[in-house]
Order: C-alpha cells, then sequence, then structure tokens
C-alpha cells in the first residue's frame, strides 16, 4: 500500500465508532441499525394494567396514566420509567403489539437517554412493509424541521416481541432544537371525539373558544386564544396569511404530505399534525403519525366508498384548494398565485430528488433489508412474512383492506404528477451567487449578485439568526443594485451585514413558474460568515476522556477563540443554550489575546463570582448555543446536533470555518474533520480501543472474522501485521510506537484510524 493510499484512507474515511459497547454510543435516531429497547416491568399483571388505563383515556394518547418498569436502551440502563400505551386505532387491548409511549423521568428526575426523555414505540401498524413511517419520516427530513425514526427489537420481561418503529416526540427538546423556544403556544392537532365529516383539526376558526379546547390538545401552558387568532386570519383573511404564519414551511408540509400521499393527516382527516407559535411571532406546522403514507388511508376527506389504487395514484396536489372552510391551510395558500406557484416549486423538487430518481425505493429496500431478519421471528405479526416481502413493491389487499405497494403507487403516480400542466412550466434558471466583498466586515454592505434567466421577479431572501424569519428584498437588473448593465440578465442587491452569519437564499418567478436557489429553500440555505472577532471555535457537549476541569471532571466545554487584533474584555459579554434568554450566564471578569483559546466549563457549577464554570450543561441530543456582547448584540450562535462521546463539534478552518464534527483539539486550533453525517454514525465493523492509546490496543470486530490485520504510519511503513482466524479480538503491543497517527487496514479494504499518545 503506498502513501497516496494510506493518505485517501485518512482524508475520505468514516468514523468506525469506538467502544466495547458501540452501540449505545448509536444516536438513537440511526436508522441504519436496528436498536434494542428492554421492558423490565414492576408488575406481573403489566399488561392487564396497562389495558386498564387506556381503556380510561379519553381520545388519542391512550389514557395518562402510566405504570412504572426498568427499562434499558442499547445497554444503557434507566429506573424506574413510565410506561403507557400510545395510539389511537393502533392500539388495541386484546392485541400482543401494542404501542408504548415510555417516560424516562417519570420517577427520575433529568433521566434521559441522548437528550431525549420520551421514547415513543409504535407498532407498525396497517402497514404490511413496515418501512413506510420510518421512510416517510426520514424523506420529511429532507425538507423540513420534522420528526426523526429508526426501528427497534422490543423485548418485554425477556421475551421478544418484534419489530417497532421509534418515533421523536415533538417536545419540547425538539421545540428547543427546531426553533430556539418551547414556552410559546404549542398545540397537537388531534380532537378529543373524531368525526369524519367534521372540522376536526383543520385549523378552521370557531366564534366560540371553548370548541378549540375540544378540537386541539394543548400542551403549551395557554394559547387557546392566540390558535384561535390563527384560525380566524387564515380562513377569514387569507390575504395576510404570511404576516402570521411561515409560509414556506407550510408549503413544503403540504407538498410533502401530498406527494407521499399522506391521506391520514391534514388532507383528509384534519389531524395528525402539531402547531407551534415561534418566538419571531409567526406558527409553524409539524408533521406527525405518517404510518399511513403512501396511499395507506383510503380516504380523501370528501369520498363515500374506499379510494382505489388508481384515484390513490392520481390524487390531484392541489385537492382542498378552494375548500377554505373545510381545508382553510390548503385553501389559504394556493389561492395566491405566488404562494402556489412557490409549492408547485417545492412538489417538483421533491418528485425530481426522491420519486423519480426512485431514492424512495432505494430507502425502503435498504430499511427493508435491516429489519428483514427480526421481522421473520416475530411472535405477534400483524401480516404475513410474505406480505411484509412483497408489499415494498406489490399491492397488498383490496377494497377497504387495500395498502398499495410503495413501488406500484408510485410508478403510476410520478408520471400522472410530471404530467400536469403546472409542473410542466418552465422555471427561471438561476445561476451561481457572487458577493463582493467574499469576506466582509461586520456593519459593512455587501453586495449579491446572481444571473436569472426567464424570470420577471427576482428575490433575495435573508436573516441574521436561524429562528427569525427570512426577510425578502427586491433583487434588480437595472444597472443602479452592482449588478451590473441594466437588462444584461445579472440581478443585484445590497444587504448590510453585522456581526452574525447571514443565511440568504434566492427565490424568482416568471407568470407560470417558480424556482428556489437553493431548491431546498428555505430549509436548506447559503450562509456568509462575516469577518469576526470573537467566536464560539469549538464544543464538547460528551466530553468522557478528552480533558478535566480543575476539579478533575469530565465535564462539557466551549472554547472561545479570538480572530481580531486586539484583546476582548468579555465583562458584559453573555453566554447562553436559551434562545429567549441571551443573557442566561454572564462573563466573569476576563480577557482573551489575540489569536488566544478560552475554554468555558458547561457545568451548571457557576458559583463563584470570577469562575468560568456556566450555569447550564449542553445537551448531548443538540442545542443551541449564543454568544453575545456587552451591548446585547448577540455575535455568534451554533446550532448543534446530536453529540457523540469524546467528539467535538467545532469550526473548520479554524475561527473562521463552517462548523462540522472534528477530532477533539482542547484549547488548540481545530484541525482535522471526522467524516460523520450529521446525527448519523454508522454501525462499526472494525474498531479500536482506547483510543488514543499507549501501550497496547484492542481491535475488534463487530462479528467472527477471518483476516489479516496490518498497521500502517503515515508514511506507509508496515508496522505490525497478525493473522485473525474466526475471532472478533486481538491485542497489539504498542509501547514502543513513536506517538502520532496510525492507519488499521484488512485483508477486506477496512479501515480505522488509531492515534497513539
Amino acid at each position: 500500500m503506498n502513501n497516496y493510499v494510506i493518505m485517501k484512507l485518512l482524508f475520505t474515511s468514516v468514523l468506525l465508532f469506538i467502544g466495547s459497547t458501540y452501540l449505545s454510543a448509536q444516536s438513537v435516531f440511526n436508522i441504519n441499525v436496528v436498536h434494542k429497547v428492554e421492558i423490565t416491568f414492576f408488575d406481573e399483571n403489566w399488561d392487564h394494567l396497562l389495558d386498564s388505563l387506556a381503556s380510561e383515556g379519553t381520545g388519542t394518547g391512550s389514557g395518562t396514566g402510566r405504570i412504572l418498569a426498568d427499562v434499558t436502551i442499547n445497554g444503557t440502563e434507566l429506573d424506574s420509567c413510565g410506561v403507557r400505551h400510545k395510539g389511537n386505532s393502533s392500539m388495541d387491548t386484546t392485541s400482543n403489539k401494542n404501542p408504548f409511549n415510555i417516560d424516562l423521568n417519570y420517577i427520575v428526575a433529568d433521566q434521559e437517554y441522548q437528550g431525549k426523555d420520551k421514547i415513543k414505540l409504535a407498532n407498525c401498524f396497517t402497514d404490511p412493509s413496515m418501512v413506510r413511517e420510518a421512510l416517510t419520516y426520514e424523506l420529511s427530513n429532507l425538507y423540513m424541521d420534522a420528526p426523526r425514526a429508526s426501528f427497534v427489537e422490543l423485548y418485554i420481561n425477556d421475551e421478544y416481541r418484534g419489530i417497532y418503529t421509534n418515533t421523536e416526540s415533538v417536545d419540547n427538546e425538539f421545540l428547543d432544537k427546531h426553533y430556539g423556544s418551547s414556552n410559546n403556544p404549542f398545540f397537537k392537532c388531534d380532537p378529543e371525539s373524531f368525526d369524519i365529516y367534521g372540522d376536526n383539526s383543520n385549523l378552521a376558526y370557531h366564534s366560540d373558544s371553548m370548541d378549540y379546547e375540544i378540537l386541539y390538545d394543548m400542551k403549551s401552558d395557554y394559547g387557546y386564544g392566540a390558535l384561535q387568532d390563527l384560525t380566524y386570519q387564515l380562513e377569514l383573511e387569507p390575504e395576510t396569511v404570511g404576516d402570521y404564519l411561515d409560509v414556506d414551511r407550510a408549503l413544503w408540509f403540504l407538498a410533502v404530505s401530498s406527494a407521499y400521499v399522506h391521506n391520514d393527516g391534514y388532507t383528509a382527516f384534519g389531524h395528525n399534525f402539531y402547531v407551534y407559535e415561534m418566538a419571531n411571532g409567526k406558527w409553524s406546522i409539524v408533521i406527525w403519525d405518517v404510518n399511513m403514507s403512501f396511499g395507506g388511508l383510503l380516504w380523501d376527506g370528501t369520498n363515500l366508498l374506499p379510494l382505489g389504487f388508481d384515484a390513490l395514484a392520481s390524487q390531484d396536489p392541489f385537492l382542498h384548494d378552494d375548500a377554505i372552510d373545510f381545508r382553510p391551510l390548503i385553501a389559504a395558500l394556493l389561492s395566491n398565485p405566488k404562494y402556489r406557484r412557490m409549492y408547485v416549486a417545492h412538489y417538483r423538487t421533491i418528485v425530481d430528488e426522491t420519486i423519480s430518481n426512485n431514492h424512495y425505493l432505494e430507502r425502503a429496500e435498504a430499511m427493508h433489508a435491516l429489519i428483514s431478519p427480526y421481522v421473520e421471528t416475530e411472535p405477534y405479526p400483524h401480516y404475513s412474512f410474505d406480505d411484509f416481502n412483497a408489499n415494498v413493491y406489490d399491492n397488498f389487499g383490496f377494497w377497504f383492506d387495500l395498502r398499495p405497494g410503495l413501488e406500484a403507487l408510485m410508478d403510476a403516480r410520478e408520471p400522472y404528477l410530471n404530467g400536469l400542466p403546472e409542473f410542466g412550466f418552465t422555471q427561471p434558471t438561476i445561476n451561481p451567487i457572487d458577493i463582493a466583498p467574499t469576506d466582509p466586515s461586520p456593519y459593512t454592505t455587501a453586495t449579491f449578485t446572481a444571473e436569472v434567466e426567464d424570470a420577471t421577479v427576482v428575490e433575495f431572501n435573508y436573516r441574521y439568526n436561524e429562528f427569525d424569519y427570512f426577510l425578502t428584498q427586491t433583487m434588480f437588473d437595472d444597472g443602479a443594485h452592482g449588478d451590473g448593465s441594466a437588462g444584461d440578465g445579472i440581478y443585484g442587491v445590497e444587504i448590510p451585514i453585522l456581526a452574525t452569519d447571514l443565511d440568504y437564499y434566492i427565490y424568482s418567478e416568471n407568470a407560470q413558474a417558480g424556482k428556489f436557489l437553493p431548491v431546498r429553500a428555505a430549509y436548506e440555505y447559503f450562509t456568509l460568515v462575516p469577518k469576526k472577532g470573537l467566536v464560539i471555535n469549538e464544543l464538547s457537549a460528551n466530553n468522557s476522556t478528552i480533558a478535566v476541569d480543575e476539579d478533575g471532571e469530565y465535564d462539557d466545554w466551549v472554547e472561545l477563540y479570538n480572530n481580531s487584533d486586539e484583546t476582548i474584555a468579555l465583562a458584559g459579554y453573555h453566554l447562553s443554550d436559551d434562545a429567549g434568554d441571551l443573557e442566561k450566564w454572564p462573563f466573569p471578569t476576563v480577557s482573551i489575546a489575540p489569536g488566544e483559546y478560552l475554554i468555558l466549563w458547561a457545568d451548571r457549577d457557576s458559583i463563584v463570582l470570577d469562575d468560568l464554570h456556566t450555569n447550564f450543561r449542553l445537551s448531548a441530543g443538540g442545542e443551541v448555543l449564543s454568544l453575545s456582547d456587552a451591548d446585547g448584540q448577540l455575535i455568534d450562535q451554533v446550532d448543534f446536533p446530536d453529540q457523540y462521546e469524546d467528539i467535538t463539534f467545532g469550526r473548520l478552518e479554524n475561527g473562521t470555518g463552517s462548523f462540522t464534527y472534528l477530532h477533539p483539539t482542547f484549547n488548540a486550533e481545530n484541525t482535522t474533520a471526522i467524516g460523520i453525517a450529521e446525527e448519523t454514525i454508522e454501525i462499526p465493523i472494525l474498531f479500536a480501543y482506547p483510543n488514543p492509546a499507549q501501550n497496547q490496543v484492542t481491535v475488534a470486530y463487530s462479528s467472527e472474522q477471518t483476516t489479516v490485520l496490518r498497521m500502517y504510519s503515515l508514511t506507509g511503513r508496515l508496522m505490525m501485521e497478525q493473522t485473525l482466524k474466526n475471532q472478533t479480538t486481538i491485542n497489539f503491543d504498542i509501547s514502543n510506537f513513536v506517538p502520532g497517527l496510525y492507519i488499521l487496514t484488512d485483508t477486506e479494504g477496512r479501515f480505522f484510524k488509531l492515534m497513539v499518545d
């Protein structure tokens, strides 16, 4: 193996996560792993108790009472959790495979797993393929803030019960992560009793405020009046919809629901979603309970008899667009010509990226293959194993029992959608955006230009804070906005630059069609990072071995870096993990010199006035960290995702670049990224521990291997070679190795990076 190959392995490798109990370090929503959840009930008659509690409940949620159990998730033991059944139609007291809602901190305060205190296990009800829910959540997350999902093999009192879908709870942690707050009006849109032809939770206006208490499940401490205001404006003043609703999030919600024929939501029944009033004053919508997507519900809100396959495949993307009193959200948005063009642009992106290219099918097949061995041995299946194998491709049942095959449905739906006139109109073409200057200083102005064809309107959308809504400025081709000559197809706009990052995207349209750049905007966007002085440079929210504080404790930490040429006095500055309270922790009287680092310990130990210990901890499940100056101006902010043991999240290039997962560089320059897709770490085949190591390292596989294992230095020198025969582990003596980075490889081409201290 030559040096080039060694270096290529080094720089393109994906982290193979380390640890003898490596599954416990996986994100619990890693869809590429079947996670293991074990429930051990305190009561022998647990099933009867849960059924009794469920029968006492009203509406969805199956009651509010819980019974005690110890729960183990991927080897991590959690004591005295509260368990109840969940769901509505999916819960049946005669079934041996009911869904569960597990409250991890029911008795033990602050007990959680990877930042989550609720585990919600769905039983794949009415889905022979068993992948609809996990697949639709994964696809939804390409375009909007949506729950994540993964697969779980569930054991109850040591008995295997089958495969479940583990769905992320839409709770305060979810709201804080995606919206920066969680104390505003928040509703689960599910009525106490369901009327098949009634309003349900369809966001229609009711003059009697008491109606909202029956039709909506309030999750916040207050908000019925605010919800009534939302529905009044939506139904009776739709022309002002953009003033109170995050229109773009709502359009993505409607497009995803329609594209994947998710009728068991807003479209047909007016339920199964959440609404939250963000701190910026606008409402956002969150998709929920998608187990009957891909045509699993044979109802569109108006039909009398069950929809057949052809009707599902050709379900109109503009269904209910004139029913302002029946589906006010759809009608209010799609009656607006601009919003309708934006909706179609989003819809075309979904079709292009996930349906026409069979991406949905590739992911469905991968999920199906992952869970197949577990489904085959299920003791209480809802469908036969043959039906499970077939339904990814072919239809199951007929009449009321029809469950379309995913491939069959999309193979018919894709040409129908692309054949619609509005899906065939010529969209504008937006070429890459130029910025002058490319690295503007704070409190200056930058000019953004782009060449756009086939457009009558070009808009620049921007914001200075992740949780603000995007402001809109018209771009001009008049020769007066840094755009070159008038009429040359180059559009320009001048935008003020502040000390925080600038998020931006472009929307353009003509009389028939719209187009976004990037195409997943506003969920995805470009970011301009201005020249910065003081920045959040690196953080660790899962510190086990990286560094200790002065008390010898492995606490969370935050590293600041001074990019400027001057010493910065930090008295009056603040650090916060609460976007609604930027002054949560005040800095003591301390300064940071040019080019220097400062470590803050986020351990909730802020007692002494001048210490560097904050009054909050970081969440390993991800949250927002904000830095503000003595004038109360937000100067830096990072929204970090799930964090993993002894892997940090920081800027690369050091001090100025975007955030990514890093090899830890405590109080030093950030140098090496780790190739982890956010929120996903692949299950390791080859791993080693400890890492870094000094005298001996154990190399291990997740299953028995017969192979030759070799260790190379970065110069390509073979340092050691050993043969494994039907083994899972082997030890290497590295006591004579020079400190540095080494590469482990085997004859199957697998590799691993090892640091020797």
